[in-house]
Protein backbone atom coordinates (compact mmCIF):
# COMPACT_ATOMS: atom_id res chain seq x y z
CA UNK A 1 0.00 0.00 0.00
CA UNK A 2 2.12 3.01 -1.25
CA UNK A 3 1.11 5.88 -0.56
CA UNK A 4 3.36 7.60 -3.04
CA UNK A 5 1.29 9.41 -6.57
CA UNK A 6 1.81 7.68 -8.82
CA UNK A 7 4.32 8.92 -11.49
CA UNK A 8 3.54 10.68 -14.61
CA UNK A 9 3.56 8.74 -17.90
CA UNK A 10 5.68 10.47 -20.96
CA UNK A 11 2.42 11.17 -23.12
CA UNK A 12 0.79 12.93 -19.67
CA UNK A 13 3.77 15.05 -19.24
CA UNK A 14 4.03 16.01 -23.15
CA UNK A 15 0.61 16.98 -23.26
CA UNK A 16 1.14 19.58 -19.78
CA UNK A 17 4.01 20.98 -21.83
CA UNK A 18 1.68 21.57 -25.36
CA UNK A 19 -0.82 23.30 -23.31
CA UNK A 20 1.47 25.54 -21.33
CA UNK A 21 3.07 26.07 -24.74
CA UNK A 22 -0.25 27.00 -26.36
CA UNK A 23 -1.32 29.02 -23.48
CA UNK A 24 -4.53 26.75 -23.12
CA UNK A 25 -5.80 27.54 -19.33
CA UNK A 26 -6.68 23.88 -17.33
CA UNK A 27 -9.87 22.47 -18.04
CA UNK A 28 -11.96 21.74 -15.02
CA UNK A 29 -15.46 20.17 -15.49
CA UNK A 30 -17.62 20.88 -12.37
CA UNK A 31 -20.96 19.68 -12.32
CA UNK A 32 -23.51 21.97 -10.82
CA UNK A 33 -25.73 20.65 -8.49
CA UNK A 34 -29.10 22.15 -7.64
CA UNK A 35 -29.43 22.22 -3.98
CA UNK A 36 -33.58 21.71 -2.43
CA UNK A 37 -34.99 21.88 -6.17
CA UNK A 38 -38.12 19.73 -6.39
CA UNK A 39 -38.81 16.85 -9.12
CA UNK A 40 -42.13 16.18 -8.74
CA UNK A 41 -42.92 13.47 -11.37
CA UNK A 42 -46.35 14.99 -13.08
CA UNK A 43 -48.78 15.29 -10.51
CA UNK A 44 -50.64 18.62 -10.87
CA UNK A 45 -51.66 20.92 -7.40
CA UNK A 46 -55.14 19.56 -7.59
CA UNK A 47 -53.96 16.05 -8.17
CA UNK A 48 -51.53 15.93 -4.66
CA UNK A 49 -54.36 18.01 -3.02
CA UNK A 50 -56.67 15.20 -3.24
CA UNK A 51 -54.02 12.51 -2.05
CA UNK A 52 -53.19 14.86 0.79
CA UNK A 53 -57.33 14.95 1.83
CA UNK A 54 -57.67 11.07 1.37
CA UNK A 55 -54.60 10.39 3.71
CA UNK A 56 -54.95 9.42 7.29
CA UNK A 57 -51.63 11.04 8.37
CA UNK A 58 -49.69 12.97 5.81
CA UNK A 59 -45.87 12.13 6.62
CA UNK A 60 -42.86 11.67 4.41
CA UNK A 61 -42.73 7.94 4.59
CA UNK A 62 -46.58 7.79 3.22
CA UNK A 63 -46.38 10.71 0.70
CA UNK A 64 -43.20 9.15 -0.77
CA UNK A 65 -44.77 5.62 -1.22
CA UNK A 66 -47.96 6.96 -2.44
CA UNK A 67 -46.21 8.97 -5.00
CA UNK A 68 -43.20 6.99 -5.66
CA UNK A 69 -40.43 9.47 -5.44
CA UNK A 70 -38.13 9.28 -2.42
CA UNK A 71 -38.48 10.29 1.09
CA UNK A 72 -35.96 13.37 0.82
CA UNK A 73 -38.02 14.67 -1.88
CA UNK A 74 -41.42 14.09 -0.11
CA UNK A 75 -39.60 16.59 2.99
CA UNK A 76 -38.83 19.29 1.20
CA UNK A 77 -42.62 18.99 -0.65
CA UNK A 78 -44.25 18.66 2.85
CA UNK A 79 -41.89 21.72 4.00
CA UNK A 80 -42.33 23.94 0.79
CA UNK A 81 -46.33 23.06 1.45
CA UNK A 82 -46.23 24.00 4.97
CA UNK A 83 -43.95 27.03 3.80
CA UNK A 84 -47.22 28.31 1.72
CA UNK A 85 -49.39 27.72 4.80
CA UNK A 86 -51.09 24.73 3.18
CA UNK A 87 -50.22 21.90 5.67
CA UNK A 88 -49.78 23.05 9.37
CA UNK A 89 -46.94 20.45 11.45
CA UNK A 90 -49.67 18.67 13.60
CA UNK A 91 -46.88 16.31 15.88
CA UNK A 92 -43.43 15.34 15.96
CA UNK A 93 -40.73 13.31 17.43
CA UNK A 94 -37.24 13.46 17.49
CA UNK A 95 -37.49 11.39 13.88
CA UNK A 96 -41.40 11.62 12.61
CA UNK A 97 -43.03 14.53 11.62
CA UNK A 98 -46.76 14.13 11.30
CA UNK A 99 -48.57 16.92 9.01
CA UNK A 100 -52.59 18.29 8.75
CA UNK A 101 -54.35 20.28 6.42
CA UNK A 102 -55.13 23.60 7.25
CA UNK A 103 -58.62 24.42 6.93
CA UNK A 104 -59.53 27.39 4.71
Amino acid sequence: MNSMPQKRSLRQIEKQQRRKAKGEPKVKSRVEKTIGSLDIPDMSNEELMEQLKKMKAITPTALAIQMKVKVSTAKKLLEELKEQKVLALASRSHNLKIYALVAD
